[in-house]
């Protein structure tokens, strides 16, 4: 049976700020755009407020599905605990063999 996450730690998590950095990229990429466009400047010189759009777009989506890194050590998803004295280990293989060791199993 695989280990249960009641906390969904294993979960991805967006860095808020870079998501809202991005986001503020691109309403500014747009309304630059918007401005130069009004004032029918070279399409060129438009082409800057788009390009600016885009790397908002860029930042937002980055940002969006960059993991959260956890400090310490913590127990995700894919790690399995020895039921007599507690150790985890990163695979299953591991875990064997310190019952077999340890705990003579």
């Amino acid at each position: 049976m695989p280990n249960i996450d009641p906390n969904r730690t294993g979960q991805k998590k967006m860095k808020m700020p870079i998501l809202v950095l991005g986001v503020v990229v691109l309403v500014a990429g747009l309304g630059t755009w918007g401005y130069l466009y009004s004032m029918n400047i070279h399409h060129t010189i438009q082409l800057g407020g788009l390009g600016l759009a885009v790397l908002g777009a860029v930042i937002a989506v980055g940002g969006a599905m960059m993991k959260t890194i956890s400090v310490g050590g913590t127990t995700g998803t894919g790690q399995f605990a020895c039921a007599k004295c507690g150790a985890k280990f990163g695979s299953e293989a591991a875990l064997n063999q310190h019952t077999k060791d340890k705990h003579g199993m």
